[in-house]
């Protein structure tokens, strides 16, 4: 499925978690165990207070050995690497040396605020490294996996059908194909015509929305799994977060767009942003 992964690990619960996950369903791929020592802005007097006691060379060592430790028992085969500097550009840089095609995050829940739920890190790593990128979040499967595949079915986002087809193979898992008429398009519709012509307008589009979306999905993959194709009409982040909690739904396969410059760059997209920050699973972007 992937040759090579990169796992960012901070010394987490999560990211322990993430990585034990990585081992387990990617066995054949090599992994690289990933840290990053962000620099730590201190007070003069506690700078001063600790000076002499721990330098950044006795705690790379220590991170070193640490990360080491946990390869032992979780992927003996592993990579490690343990890098200076500010954690994403460390891992986009990381990620391209190494040769690795998948990038895997933990995503941490912050407590402050009830509505604060997604790690910023995770999200601007998904925004800057051209790579897909998998936040893991831990489900309870109790029976046969469930994978979710928004597709706005606009040229160009063909990958992720075929992301999603490929790992719902490598899983065994069922695949979901959703697309969702946003409300604008049926307002335009409403406006521009009678209710009947409306409806017949709608369902006929509905109908060429799910040929064209199933057909985003490799026959060889459709030949293997079982795949369902919902058409909804609506708000597309609500639509996917309600089938994500009425389907049981362990992982979303999503497109993102990736641009290098921040002044052109739109945060992957409103939607994948917004499922990325809310929906309580893991979530795979795939740069479209």
């Amino acid at each position: 499925m992937f040759g090579h992964i990169l796992v960012a690990i901070d010394f987490s619960d999560a990211s322990i978690r993430a990585l034990r996950w990585t081992a387990k369903t990617f066995p054949h791929a090599e992994l690289t165990q990933f840290h990053a020592m962000r620099e730590v802005k201190a007070s003069s007097d506690v700078r001063h207070s600790l000076s002499g006691k721990v330098s950044p060379r006795e705690a790379k060592l220590d991170a070193q050995a640490n990360i080491e430790e946990l390869a032992q028992h979780i992927c003996p085969a592993a990579q490690v690497v343990v890098r200076e500097g500010p954690p994403v550009e460390e891992i986009r840089a990381v990620a391209e040396s190494s040769g690795a095609n998948l990038v895997v995050l933990a995503a941490h829940e912050k407590r402050i605020w009830p509505w604060d739920r997604y790690d910023e890190l995770a999200e601007k790593t998904c925004d800057c490294v051209d790579l897909p990128i998998l936040i893991y979040r831990p489900t309870k499967v109790t029976g046969e996996m469930t994978v979710l595949a928004p597709l706005d079915l606009r040229e160009g986002s063909e990958p992720v059908g075929e992301m999603a087809g490929r790992i719902a193979v490598h899983l065994g898992a069922r695949l979901i194909v959703l697309h969702v008429l946003p409300k604008t398009f049926q307002g335009f519709l409403r406006a521009a015509s009678s209710t009947y012509q409306t409806e017949s307008t709608l369902r006929k589009a509905e109908s060429s929305a799910r040929e064209e979306a199933l057909s985003r999905i490799p026959q060889e993959c459709r030949e293997e799994i079982g795949v369902q194709v919902r058409v909804a009409r609506g708000q597309p982040v609500r639509q996917i977060l309600d089938t994500v909690e009425s389907e049981g739904v362990d992982l979303v396969v999503m497109g993102k767009t990736h641009v290098r410059k921040r002044t052109e760059r739109a945060l992957m997209g409103h939607v994948t942003g917004k499922a990325l920050r809310s929906a309580p699973c893991a979530v795979l972007t795939v740069p479209i």
